[in-house]
């Protein structure tokens, strides 16, 4: 763990090791305080750290112009590392840690009148503490006209307001979500980035077992995209890029708006930054697809780090199915109306029957 930018910049933070604290990931703390810098000034501000274990959060503020932080952390040995942590950056001067349980220190700082221009929540998972946490400072009125930055598993379902406090912005990055709350006489309109994703082939033509993993895809994605590639120079491909987007969204129109077909030509990684999505697909027929979508996921990793690959593997009922084995079938004589959907099916009898010599 690294400090990300300001005055400590690059600074290295200390870790518990075999622990049950979790530190924030560099990339979801990057874009928190991307998130807060597109919104907020740190600078002069006081700002409350709660579940602090070893304080990337609160230091991270105080790093970039904050001018004051509470900690608050129950567990000694956590307390410890976060005030060596403290040291190292030269902030201890600027801080305070409290030595209790979170539902304890807001009821002491709440008691003693305190308050906080911003407040960070990063609670251990699967416990529903920061629906409690939130609860409870909304009642304590420990951030008027301020902001409450909270990181928890896109599992756990927080609601879109907890007295005054209100839902303003929300990312997710994987299975961790960021939610940010504001007070509701601030607040701008709630900014829900969706999960999108790209899934990219030849789909020449497209089959059941492709529509199969769109539709699947659908339980962990908002949108997805199914994106024809296109290479002028290489493409041999029976059917062209735009009668393929055709076929594909009248077969997937019962989705609705949440699947789209485009085309595209050049890096996918590229496309991707186009139309805002941050996953591709990969689907897996057998464990000999593995070696080669392996080498471009690591790819494109290394052209775009902020595009992730997802790999789905087929169902059972679509391990053998391949738009090419279903165009040597067809282009024979033989029936494959069980492996592509209707519109396919028709588009393939007519160009084979163009193609037969007369």
């Amino acid at each position: 763990m690294r400090v990300i930018a300001g005055a400590a910049k690059g600074r290295r933070l200390r870790a518990l090791r075999g622990r049950s604290v979790r530190p924030t990931a560099d990339r979801v703390k990057e874009a928190l305080f991307s998130m807060l810098g597109s919104r907020f000034d740190l600078g002069g501000y006081r700002v409350l750290d709660l579940f602090a274990g070893t304080g990337a959060l609160g230091i991270e503020a105080l790093s970039r112009g904050a001018e004051r932080a509470v900690f608050v952390e129950g567990d000694p040995q956590a307390r410890r590392v976060l005030s060596a942590n403290l040291t190292a950056c030269g902030f201890a001067a600027r801080t305070r840690i409290v030595a209790r349980p979170v539902q304890r220190a807001l009821a002491e700082l709440t008691a003693r009148g305190e308050r906080f221009d911003g407040v960070f929540m990063d609670p251990p998972y699967g416990r529903g503490l920061a629906e409690a946490a939130l609860i409870q400072l909304a009642d304590a009125a420990l951030v008027p006209t301020g902001w409450v930055a909270v990181e928890h598993p896109i599992d756990d379902l927080l609601a879109d307001a907890y007295g005054s406090l209100q839902l303003t912005a929300a990312r997710r990055y994987g299975k961790t979500a960021v939610a940010l709350y504001s007070d509701a006489r601030t607040v701008e309109p709630v900014a829900v980035v969706k999960r999108k994703a790209v899934y990219a082939g030849s789909f020449d033509p497209i089959t059941n077992g492709h529509l199969d993993i769109v539709r699947r895809a659908l339980g962990v994605f908002d949108d997805v995209i199914v994106a024809v590639a296109h290479n002028a120079a290489k493409d041999t491909a029976l059917f062209t890029p735009a009668e393929r987007v055709a076929m594909i969204r009248e077969a997937l129109a019962d989705l609705g708006e949440r699947v789209s077909a485009d085309a595209f030509t050049g890096l996918l990684v590229e496309y991707c930054d186009r139309v805002q999505a941050t996953a591709i697909i990969r689907g897996l027929r057998a464990v000999s697809d593995f070696e080669y979508e392996f080498q471009m996921a690591m790819m494109n990793r290394h052209l775009n780090a902020r595009v992730e690959t997802y790999f789905m593997t087929a169902s059972e009922a679509y391990f053998y199915t391949a738009s090419k084995l279903v165009k040597e079938v067809a282009s024979l004589g033989g029936n494959v109306s069980a492996l592509v959907p209707p519109v396919v099916q028709r588009a393939l009898v007519q160009r084979v029957s163009a193609h037969k010599p007369s």
